[in-house]
């Protein structure tokens, strides 16, 4: 009897397996909006990543790019070589150290 039931559960747990299988499948090549962040993840897991994929690199640029002309003007001195940055830097000039 024991033997059955432990059957039954490995028998299950496969098919449920076999299921999440087919919907992530099914997820990752569905063009519609319905599953947008499921896709997203199930891309991330197994493909290639938001931030490597063409074109999503344009819109990162352009968020930077914002952020900087709309920040308060300032002048403060690299951590890491003392050169004199901007708010308009994002990288150091001098050393290219990423700047917050």
């Amino acid at each position: 009897m024991f033997n059955i039931g432990a059957t039954l559960i490995v028998l299950l747990f496969a098919a449920l397996l076999l299921g999440a299988m087919f919907f992530f499948i099914r997820i990752s090549t569905d063009d519609s909006d319905k599953y947008k962040e499921w896709k997203e993840m199930v891309e991330s897991l197994f493909g290639t990543p938001a931030f490597l994929r063409p074109g999503a690199g344009e819109q990162p640029g352009n968020a930077e790019a914002a952020a900087a002309a709309s920040a308060q003007p300032f002048t403060e001195l690299c951590p890491a070589c003392s050169e004199t940055v901007t708010e308009q830097n994002i990288d150091c000039p001098s050393c290219g150290l990423r700047l917050m």
